[in-house]
């Protein structure tokens, strides 16, 4: 069943994902977690100028990343025909420790 209900995200949302966004290593993407870390999410600054130095094949994958275990920790799923997918196992991240 297809709820007519939209994802409306926070800003704190948009933090959290440019936060995962930049973080790509397991390490890095427990830190945006951590309130003691400079990398902690809610310290991003979303209004700011970012610049990319990345192909667009790493931007793509990095992206993906970010908004797959961004839907993981939120509780939200991925149905496609039928099948569920693992949202952690999809976003390439280790199990993390939150």
């Amino acid at each position: 069943m297809l709820s007519p209900l939209k994802v409306v995200l926070s800003e704190e949302d948009l933090q959290e994902i440019f936060a995962l966004f930049s973080s790509p290593t397991d390490d890095e993407q427990k830190q945006v977690y951590d309130e003691a870390s400079p990398h902690y999410y809610k310290r991003e600054d979303v209004m700011e100028e970012y610049s990319l130095t990345q192909g667009k094949r790493e931007f793509a994958e990095d992206a993906w990343r970010a908004v797959v275990y961004f839907l993981y920790q939120h509780g939200f799923s991925i149905t496609r025909e039928g099948i569920s997918y693992d949202l952690l196992a999809s976003s390439g991240y280790l199990e993390a420790d939150t």
